[in-house]
């Protein structure tokens, strides 16, 4: 073959390859966490919001912790997954903190010293893994409680309830598993699969509670949304209260556990093109992969408090390294974890509360596109959760689930 063969044979490749090559990058991208353009806890909306809700220095207390304990979740780990970690012992005391300016600050890095810089949000902590794991796993829980009005043919409803949410957390975060072929190949060439970016502390469980302390629903957090669920409708409470959950193969998002390996629909971000896929009837989006879930093994941990203004939760800056390509910085606490507009759980629930194939749930998202956005679709999803709730509740005698 002659030199000019060569050179034409590998131009037609790099048109080929070009295109697919960025491509891929788009959906890499697209499943990560972070704004393209700085940290996501400035994002407009969210200093007005913990103003209004600010957040409290008293951690759980004793009859709170009680009830957490009553209802913590079973995180089920897929085959060869490196499983949860401490925060604080695990991740926090093994890596380096910058402030806004560069500057390197005290190491190793403590708890004390983390909460001192948790207002600043240029400050970087980035993790150096290879450190010998502490004494287990820990999974940080607390309690909120809201008056939620839901609209019924008789006028409108105010009920209690209590949100129990549980972080599981991981030290670094991969793509989906279903990134697989030539996709993971070209990919493998710019990152680890498995450390897309550094910290997974969204991974949140959330048991939901009515004016009596039953629970009556499981919030998930999914990559960039919720996906809310009645149990006794799609999902069932066991006798002792403790769900399962399915903690997917390299993504580490959450789902309600399944026997063997299933594969479960996500997107980057729930909106219109993303709801669409996700509701049944629309195409899946450029830029998204399915996660995979096959948990076989319970993971232990101990249960323990953090005041809501804790770092774990409030640090505006990056809790994992900075990295160029979208979507692979490290993520701020565990509070930016939806759009400031959907944050009170009143919103951030029933936005969740969606059915892959529901009719009624597709009717209604498509209403809300033309007027109110998500507000609205949480507002009609709210009346449908508690037409549901009650008519589980009467073991569905009399009525029919909408």
């Amino acid at each position: 073959m002659s030199g000019s063969e060569t050179i034409a044979d590998e131009s037609r490749w790099s048109r080929r390859l070009t295109p697919a090559f960025f491509a891929v990058v788009m959906i890499a991208a697209g499943v990560g966490d972070a704004m393209a353009d700085g940290n996501f806890s400035q994002a407009p909306g969210f200093a007005a919001y913990f103003s209004a809700h600010a957040r409290t220095a008293r951690a759980a207390g004793a009859r709170e912790r009680r009830l957490l304990a009553r209802y913590r979740p079973r995180f089920m780990l897929p085959a060869g997954h490196p499983g949860m970690i401490d925060f604080y012992r695990d991740y926090i005391a093994h890596g380096e903190l910058r402030d806004g300016r560069g500057k390197r600050l005290a190491s190793p890095v403590s708890a004390r010293l983390l909460n001192a810089y948790k207002q600043d949000p240029r400050a970087v902590f980035s993790y150096r893994p290879g450190a010998e794991p502490s004494a287990g796993a820990v999974v940080y829980g607390r309690i909120e409680r809201a008056n939620v009005d839901f609209s019924t043919p008789a006028g409108p409803v105010r009920k209690r309830l209590a949100f129990l949410t549980y972080h599981a957390v991981f030290a670094t975060s991969g793509l989906p598993a279903s990134v697989t072929g030539w996709r993971a190949h070209l990919l493998g060439l710019i990152a680890d699969l498995n450390d897309w970016h550094q910290l997974d502390h969204y991974t949140a469980a959330t048991v939901v509670l009515d004016p009596e302390e039953r629970p009556i629903a499981l919030v998930l957090q999914q990559h960039n949304y919720q996906h809310s669920y009645l149990f006794g409708e799609r999902i069932r409470l066991p006798a002792d209260g403790r769900v399962p959950i399915d903690v997917a193969i390299r993504s580490n998002e959450l789902y309600p556990w399944r026997p063997g390996r299933s594969r479960r629909r996500a997107v980057r971000f729930a909106d219109r093109d993303g709801m669409r896929y996700l509701l049944g009837y629309g195409a899946r989006p450029l830029a998204s992969a399915d996660d995979l879930t096959h948990g076989i093994r319970e993971a232990p941990y101990r249960l323990e408090f953090l005041a809501p203004d804790d770092a774990f939760y409030s640090f505006q800056g990056y809790l994992g390294a900075r990295r160029w390509l979208p979507g692979r910085d490290g993520p701020p606490g565990a509070d930016y974890n939806t759009l400031p507009a959907l944050k009170p759980w009143p919103v951030q629930a029933f936005v969740g509360y969606w059915r892959a194939g529901n009719a009624g749930d597709r009717a209604r998202f498509e209403s809300a596109l033309k007027g109110g956005g998500y507000p609205a679709f949480a507002r009609a999803q709210a009346a449908v959760f508690y037409a549901n709730w009650q008519c589980l509740r009467r073991a569905r005698r009399g009525c029919r689930l909408r």
